[in-house]
Parts: C-alpha cells; sequence; structure tokens
C-alpha cells in the first residue's frame, strides 16, 4: 500500500458513497475504463455480485476481468454504445475534461442512467490552474497543473458547474465539493517541501488531497424520467429580478 493510501484511502470515500447507493446487484458503467479500476473498487468493497461494463476509445492490453463487457468508442465523435436506462451507476472519473463536448456529453451519461440511477464525476477543480506543472519525474505522467495534460481539451469543473449542469438536465446533485484530505493539509508543510527536496513520486497525489485539484459530482436521475432529459438553462427565480 502508498503512503498516500494510508493517509487517504481507497477507494476514495465519496465514491465508496456512490456504492452504497447503487444496489448490490446492479449495473456499473465504467466510462475510461482501461485499468478496471471501477471493478477493482467493487472488489475491495466486496461488492462481487456487481455487473461490469466498460467504454474507452482504445482496445485494453490487460485480460478483461471475468464477466465485463467491454466496448470501443471515441466519445468525442460517438455516444456511449449502450441503450437508454440500462446502468444502476454510471462512473466518469477524470473523463469530462478530455471530450470536446462535455455538456452534450453530461447528458449521454443521463441518458443511459437508468431512472433513480446514480453517477460519479470526477475532475480536475479550478484550482488545479493555481499551480505550475509537474517539475520533475516527467516520465510518471503526473500533474500538478491542468496543463500538465495535453490530452485536456474543455475546461476545469468546480462544485458550483456540476452543480448546475445537474440541474439543467433536471437531475438530483446528491453531493458535490472538492476532493481533499485534512490530513494531507495538516501534514502538507513537511510532506510538500520534502517530495520538493527529494523529488519524490508522491508530490502530485500530496498536492491533490492538500488544495482540492479535483472536485466531484454524485447525482441522481429522477425516477420517472427515462432516456435523456432535455437541457435546459435557467436562473433560479431569485436572480430574475
Amino acid at each position: 500500500m502508498k503512503i498516500g493510501q494510508i493517509i487517504t484511502p481507497w477507494p476514495p470515500r465519496k465514491l465508496r458513497t456512490a456504492y452504497e447507493l447503487t444496489p448490490r446487484t446492479g449495473k456499473v458503467l465504467d466510462i475510461g475504463c482501461i485499468g478496471f479500476r471501477q471493478f477493482q473498487a467493487a472488489q475491495h468493497l466486496g461488492l462481487r455480485q456487481l455487473q461490469h461494463f466498460g467504454v474507452d476509445y482504445c482496445e485494453p492490453e490487460e485480460p478483461l476481468p471475468e464477466g465485463f463487457t467491454f466496448k470501443r468508442a471515441d466519445l468525442n465523435r460517438e455516444r456511449l454504445p449502450f441503450e437508454d436506462d440500462t446502468f444502476d451507476l454510471v462512473v466518469a472519473s477524470h473523463i469530462i475534461e478530455h471530450v470536446s463536448k462535455p455538456v452534450e456529453f453530461f447528458g449521454d451519461c443521463v441518458r443511459v442512467s437508468k431512472p433513480g440511477g446514480v453517477l460519479y464525476f470526477e475532475a480536475p477543480s479550478e484550482r488545479s490552474l493555481w499551480l505550475p506543472g509537474m517539475p520533475f519525474n516527467h516520465h510518471l505522467f503526473h500533474s500538478t497543473s491542468f496543463y500538465d495534460d495535453p490530452t485536456h481539451c474543455s475546461r476545469p469543473w468546480s462544485p458550483q458547474a456540476f452543480y448546475r449542469l445537474t440541474k439543467y438536465y433536471s437531475c438530483e446533485p446528491v453531493r458535490t465539493d472538492y476532493l481533499f484530505s485534512w490530513a494531507h493539509r495538516l501534514l502538507a508543510p513537511a510532506t510538500l517541501p520534502f517530495c520538493l527536496i527529494f523529488r519524490h513520486r508522491l508530490l502530485s497525489w500530496c498536492v491533490w488531497q492538500t488544495v482540492g485539484w479535483a472536485s466531484y459530482l454524485i447525482a441522481r436521475k429522477p425516477a420517472q424520467v427515462r432516456g435523456q432529459p432535455a437541457f435546459r438553462y435557467y436562473l433560479p427565480e431569485s436572480q430574475q429580478h
């Protein structure tokens, strides 16, 4: 186990919450599934009866886990290759910042979610713009700046942005916030200089957990809604005067 995982257990508590809201025999869609992190998370949580599906833009090099259904799709050109109202949990962790039409992508995720289904999103927050790029260990592809990843093609996502987009698609935000750890914040005066001086690979993880480099959203599709709700931009009544 890595030091960072001792301080911040994996799967993260927010993702655990999404799984707790999911039926134990439900269907889970992992968007950007190479590495099969959601399958591993479910196994770690003892949720071995879940049915796992995944989509990515290239074929995985490693063998598929037993019972795993994989489909290939370029989400900058194609919709999710699944029928409406299919999944109890849709997970898009660090995906929405890689697609050219993030608003439409969000709506497509809602489309494949079952009525009453859960959606989990995670993406770099606006705080990822605060810091310079990763200063060393470039071969590890770690990031301390939003701009470290050249495949980021849209925008960072604040909790407010996630909340509004959820409401625009007539869904219900369950929880949205920055991902951070108080333990990392308390230890930052020691851990960050240590990682910088010794060029340690944990620098990016410590930065993420200290500043809230990423934000997350847990949302629900309304139980009475089927397919993809219409996108409806609006202002609350309190702002219309």
